[in-house]
């Protein structure tokens, strides 16, 4: 079996994480911040007919959530 399909991962810190950065970073959440990526997301979500997420947000809600000022502390 290889290591790579077990349940519990072998080594120790070290080897299971080389960088000390975090995973996520600014430039993470500006690239899926970007209005394509938002657009394209949208699309995806419109075309599953989304149900409501962990936050309880509708599709049909969305679109006023966006222009309100909520958005502009997500996105600053």
């Amino acid at each position: 079996m290889s290591h790579l399909s077990t349940r519990m991962p072998t080594g120790n810190d070290t080897t299971q994480r080389a960088e000390s950065k975090p995973a996520f970073s600014n430039s993470l959440f500006e690239q899926f911040l970007l209005p394509a990526n938002l657009q394209l997301a949208w699309k995806q979500v419109r075309a599953n007919k989304g149900a409501a997420g962990v936050d309880g947000m509708t599709i049909e809600a969305f679109p006023a959530w966006v222009k309100s000022d909520e958005w502009d502390t997500v996105k600053d």
